[in-house]
C-alpha cells in the first residue's frame, strides 16, 4: 500500500512538472513566433528587392518559419477562395491567436503588415517592411525578459502544485 502511495505521489509531482513545462513552452512559442515573423519580413523584403515578386509568390517562397507555415497556408487558401490579402492574413493571425500560438497583444502588429500591402511601389513596400521589422524587433526585446521570468515561474509553480497535491493525498 505504501508503494502505491509513493508511485501515486511521483505521478502527481510529474504531472505538475509537465504542466509547468507545457505552460513554459507555450509562452516561449509566442516569443519564437515573433522571431520567425522578423525572418518572414526579411525574406519578404529580399524577394521584393531582387525578384519584384507579388504577394502570392512571396508567400509560396517563404521558408524557415515553421510557426508561420499554418498562417501562410491559411492565407493562401483564403486568397484562392477570393478573399483579399488583408482579410486572409488577419483571419489567419486571429486563428493562431485562438490556438495561443501568438498573443492577442501581437495581433495588431501582425495584421497591420497586410494593410495596403502590394498597393505601393517596391521602394515604399521595402520601407514599410523595415518599419514593421523594427516594431517586431522592439516587441521581441520587450518579450525576452518577460518570457524568461514566466518560463521559470511556470516550471516552479507546476512542480510545487504537483508536490502539494501529492502531499495532501498521501
Amino acid at each position: 500500500m505504501t508503494g502505491l502511495k509513493i508511485i501515486g505521489g511521483i505521478i502527481l509531482i510529474s504531472c505538475g512538472a509537465l504542466s509547468g513545462l507545457y505552460a513554459a513552452r507555450r509562452i516561449e512559442q509566442q516569443t519564437e513566433f515573433i522571431r520567425q515573423y522578423i525572418i518572414f519580413l526579411t525574406q519578404t523584403e529580399t524577394m521584393i528587392s531582387y525578384c519584384n515578386a507579388d504577394i502570392i509568390e512571396i508567400l509560396k517562397g517563404i521558408n524557415s518559419v515553421p510557426l508561420m507555415s499554418p498562417m501562410i497556408s491559411s492565407c493562401l487558401d483564403g486568397m484562392k477562395r477570393g478573399k483579399d490579402f488583408t482579410s486572409s492574413w488577419c483571419g489567419s493571425a486571429k486563428e493562431l491567436c485562438s490556438q495561443k500560438i501568438i498573443s492577442s497583444a501581437d495581433i495588431n502588429m501582425i495584421c497591420s503588415f497586410s494593410e495596403g500591402f502590394g498597393s505601393l511601389g517596391a521602394d515604399e513596400e521595402i520601407g514599410k517592411i523595415k518599419l514593421h521589422r523594427t516594431m517586431a524587433e522592439q516587441r521581441l526585446s520587450e518579450l525576452q525578459p518577460e518570457t524568461n521570468t514566466k518560463k521559470r515561474l511556470y516550471r516552479v509553480v507546476g512542480t510545487f502544485c504537483g508536490a502539494m497535491a501529492a502531499a495532501v493525498i498521501i
